[in-house]
């Protein structure tokens, strides 16, 4: 009787190792070897992800009704030019606040180097909405000394912005000859004229105001 309970004890001795104390072993002894197998591999740090640098802006539009183009960066530099409103601007250079638009180029020999300079506070990364009245006020600044400009201000604007927008005149044309002068050739006709692109006969346009009609002659 001892014998059998020996027997019986050994049993279920072997049957506790076999069937629950050895696989709850190996379990353990399996993740210790994962985890130091781990361990021992080398750390790969994730490389930052970096988004590509943004391009610099190197177009720009005019701010200002009327802008002053320098030959240096300099508010105290001689004007060489007038830009307007909206006009678009390409600018090589940047340096101290303002904006180089043309190359280098020297007048006389040995003489300094000499640019086409903006001032960059005036310029504005997205071209400006401008509206009908902003429109109307802007071309007529450039014909306000026409001849008769209170009598014939509505055609004297609408004339001159379409000669500004088909680039057959610039607003320089009209300011060299202070807007539209009264023609004496016409005897019969409200005329009235401008140079535009130089002072020949060629560049003389005609506007008659009655019907709105421009011609050459």
């Amino acid at each position: 009787m001892f014998v059998l309970l020996l027997l019986g004890l050994a049993c279920a001795g072997g049957g506790y190792y076999i069937f629950y104390f050895k696989p709850q072993q190996e379990a353990e002894e399996a993740a210790q070897r994962e985890k130091n197998k781990k361990s021992s591999e080398p750390i790969v740090e994730k490389q930052k992800e970096h988004s590509p640098p943004k391009p610099e802006v190197t177009d720009y539009y005019v701010s200002p009704p009327k802008l002053g183009v320098r030959e240096a960066p300099t508010y105290d530099a001689f004007v060489e030019s007038v830009v307007y409103r909206g006009e678009k601007l390409h600018i090589l250079e940047k340096k101290n606040g303002w904006g180089r638009i043309s190359r280098y180029y020297v007048y006389e020999e040995g003489g300094d180097e000499i640019a086409e300079w903006v001032p960059m506070e005036a310029l504005l990364e997205i071209a400006p909405t401008i509206t009908k009245e902003e429109r109307v006020e802007t071309v007529s600044s450039y014909v306000e000394k026409s001849d008769d400009f209170k009598q014939h201000f509505e055609m004297f604007v609408k004339m001159t912005d379409k000669l500004l927008k088909d680039k057959t005149c610039t607003p320089e044309d009209f300011e060299e000859t202070h807007g539209w002068v009264r023609s004496l050739a016409f005897k019969y006709r409200d005329v009235y004229f401008v140079y535009c692109g130089g002072i020949k006969q060629a560049n003389k346009v005609y506007l008659d105001v009655r019907t709105g009609e421009i011609f050459y002659r």
